[in-house]
């Protein structure tokens, strides 16, 4: 069976062969028709002759030439019609067989093209088909993808592969279904690429936020727990209030606390609202934040530390003074020595006008400085004992002692060294894990500021955050 092509250029053919066959029957009318008209010229010109020649002939012999010669000519003329005729008639069957020809490649050809148009129309309905099969699973990858966070994570992405899938609709109501489906594969796979990334990056947010969460949970667990503890001092067993924790921070506990309880709430709102709802809502500029949050939150852990390590220290090492110099002033009352002062030292102004310094604290409870105690001997010669808070990284470490004589009549050198050597001996036979030094220059007052500026500094929870992060980080 011949192909649609072999049948084209086979009609193109014949159409030619046709052409050329009318082109020789006209050019055959065309002759005869030219070889008449000469030949009637010709008798014209020969009758005309003739006249002139046969002026003097009778008109008997003149009719009877000319009819002979008009029957010779029209004799001679008949023939060269019959053949033209001939040859006419043989153009008109051999072009009759031709147009049979081309009309029966006309109906092979229909016939052709008519299968053609039902594979046509069968392919087209396949493709139609599968285009709105394609569309179909377009609008699948592309809902997976709508479902996420798609644009907390990667912005802008999600218009750009649906602007494709808009012009992959637009092929298809064209009727362009094998463009349509070729381009929608590249489509699903960005749409999927998306999704993938948007799940790998949603996985890794949402491992941040939960360890964030255990983070600030674990903080205001502690901070319970620091609020409800039962801290046991030198002088007894004590449940600290919110201010009382603020205070022996240095005022650094309850703004602590509210930025972890702010942080605590944050995390309830986000739970509450739905994790994946939230990311849609919020703003693309937050996508990394929660992993600073998370460095964040570790170090509050550390500045947690910190600040519960000044707390119990300050007070714990604070009644610790207390209690050994209400020890050593009994100790000192049996011997016979009178007590001249005992109380906290008095604190520098600045830390008065601090926001967080209780208003209306007696000295005699300060607890952050040293606390003074002096015991008259005899007369004007005094002896005083300073316990002093030794400070290390911001935070106090242990209590020391100082023991200095101030005499006025005393003048014996060692006298006054053997007093102050058998106070030291005195305090330390007290069992208290407390350090004593004695001065046996009584005179020198700016030797005793320097031994105490040894020791003492202010505490600096801030300081101690610092060490904690270095030593642990």
């Amino acid at each position: 069976m011949a192909t649609e092509r072999e049948l084209r250029q086979r009609i193109q053919q014949l159409q030619n062969q046709i052409n050329a066959l009318q082109n020789q029957q006209n050019n055959l009318h065309n002759d005869m028709l030219r070889q008449i008209d000469e030949k009637t010229k010709q008798l014209k010109r020969q009758y005309e002759a003739s006249l002139r020649r046969k002026l003097n002939e009778t008109e008997e012999s003149y009719s009877r030439r000319i009819r002979e010669f008009q029957e010779q000519i029209t004799e001679q003329t008949k023939k060269e019609y019959i053949e033209l005729q001939r040859q006419a008639e043989e153009i008109s069957r051999k072009q009759k067989e031709k147009i049979k020809e081309l009309q029966e490649c006309n109906e092979e050809l229909r016939e052709c093209l008519k299968r053609i148009k039902k594979n046509t129309e069968v392919k087209d309905a396949a493709h139609r088909a599968a285009a709105i099969d394609i569309t179909n699973e377009i609008k699948s990858s592309k809902t997976r993808v709508s479902n996420t966070p798609h644009e907390f994570f990667f912005s802008g992405e999600f218009e750009i592969i649906n602007s494709h899938a808009v012009q992959i609709n637009e092929e298809i109501d064209k009727g362009m279904y094998q463009a349509a489906v070729a381009d929608a594969g590249s489509v699903i796979m960005e749409f999927d690429l998306l999704h993938t990334k948007v799940n790998q990056a949603y996985s890794e947010w949402l491992l941040a936020f939960r360890d964030y969460s255990r983070i600030i949970n674990e903080l205001m667990h502690r901070i319970d727990i620091l609020e409800a503890h039962n801290l046991k001092t030198e002088a007894g067993t004590f449940i600290l209030s919110e201010a009382e924790l603020n205070f022996w921070s240095s005022g650094t506990y309850l703004p602590f606390k509210e930025k972890v309880r702010n942080s605590v709430k944050t995390i309830n709102e986000i739970e509450k609202t739905g994790i994946t709802n939230y990311l849609k809502t919020a703003s693309n500029e937050k996508r990394k934040a929660i992993f600073s949050k998370v460095t964040e939150a570790h170090k509050w852990s550390d500045e947690l530390s910190a600040i519960t390590n000044c707390i119990l220290c300050e007070r714990m090492l604070s009644d610790e003074r207390w209690v050994c110099a209400q020890l050593v002033s009994q100790m000192l009352l049996k011997l016979g020595y009178s007590e001249k002062l005992k109380k906290f030292r008095i604190p520098d102004a600045l830390l008065l006008e601090t926001d967080w310094y209780p208003k209306g604290k007696k000295f005699s409870q300060n607890p952050l400085d040293c606390f003074d105690l002096i015991e008259t001997i005899q007369g004007e010669d005094n002896l005083q004992i300073i316990f002093v808070p030794v400070r290390e990284n911001g935070v106090a470490v242990r209590n020391e002692c100082i023991v200095t004589l101030f005499a006025k009549t005393l003048r014996d050198s060692e006298l006054i060294a053997d007093i102050i050597n058998t106070t030291i001996r005195r305090i330390q036979s007290l069992n208290k894990p407390i350090r004593v030094v004695g001065l046996t220059e009584s005179e020198n007052t700016q030797r005793l500021k320097t031994e105490e500026q040894k020791r003492k500094k202010q505490p600096d929870p801030q300081g101690q955050i610092r060490f904690i992060e270095k030593k642990y980080h």
